[in-house]
């Protein structure tokens, strides 16, 4: 009763940061809510905690400089976005909750979803800023800023602040691993690095690319600049969150992997 009264004081208290700040919609902090309970509940501080990271670090490096990265006023994560990011690492601290599974693997496969989708945001968000053109990953040909599976060594550079976060997460809130804090930054640099490089490689193959027809620019979305985009190629049901579940889940199979083989 009384992690549950915790829970729901510190999760109110993020999702109304996160509403104020704009870091998430009406819907997003519902979803994010739901989820924050899971990981709360069933996993702990530490892992409530690690995904607030992600939210947090992420969610200023998405709004960096983010109408000279995406061309319009700064927009809102939705909730959508947040259960493609979430809901495998939710899974995860569910499952090993209510299961018989080492608590340490459990943790490997937990970090693993969160640092594949943080490193790949990071990648992302900060690499889109790089003065020279990104090359798409499974052709290394130049392409324009905004194309899915596109990018660049600068963005691969900074994805490492995805993982050495999560490390630090861990080192703090729980002295039991902090003998082992490099053990846990090997899991998370290598299932960080896994999800971000999948998701560019799915993200190139076979995610739907538009363009918008007011600025012209490469997008991921339907609509930009607050008109329908043109859709140019790719699978219209392959959107970037179906990537960033596929990119979470492989986060969380690499790290069940590399746990085995490490704790």
């Amino acid at each position: 009763m009384i992690l549950l009264l915790e829970a729901t004081v510190v999760i109110g208290v993020a999702g109304t940061v996160a509403l104020a700040g704009r870091f998430l919609d009406w819907k997003g902090a519902l979803a994010g809510a739901l989820l924050g309970y899971i990981y709360y509940l069933g996993g702990g501080r530490l892992h409530f905690a690690s995904v607030l990271t992600f939210l947090v670090v992420g969610g200023l490096a998405t709004r960096y400089r983010y109408r000279e990265k995406h061309g319009e006023k700064r927009g809102v994560r939705t909730w959508s976005n947040v259960l493609a990011n979430g809901t495998v690492a939710a899974g995860v601290a569910g499952y090993a909750a209510f299961s018989q599974m080492d608590r340490g693997l459990g943790l490997a496969m937990f970090m693993g979803a969160v640092s594949a989708a943080f490193t790949d945001t990071m990648a992302t968000e900060l690499g889109m800023l790089s003065r020279r053109k990104p090359v798409t990953i499974t052709s290394l040909r130049e392409a324009e800023p905004g194309t899915p599976g596109a990018v660049t060594p600068e963005g691969l550079t900074y994805s490492l602040v995805a993982p050495v976060s999560l490390t630090a997460v861990i080192a703090v809130l729980d002295s039991g691993l902090a003998g082992q804090v490099h053990l846990w930054l090997a899991i998370t640099v290598f299932t960080g690095f896994i999800g971000s490089v999948l998701d560019s490689v799915v993200g190139a193959l076979f995610q739907s690319r538009y363009r918008c027809v007011a600025c012209g620019r490469a997008v991921e979305v339907r609509k930009h600049c607050g008109v329908p985009t043109q859709y140019v190629g790719g699978s219209r049901y392959f959107n970037n969150d179906t990537v960033n579940l596929v990119a979470t889940l492989s986060g969380a199979l690499s790290g069940y992997l590399l746990g085995l083989l490490l704790l």
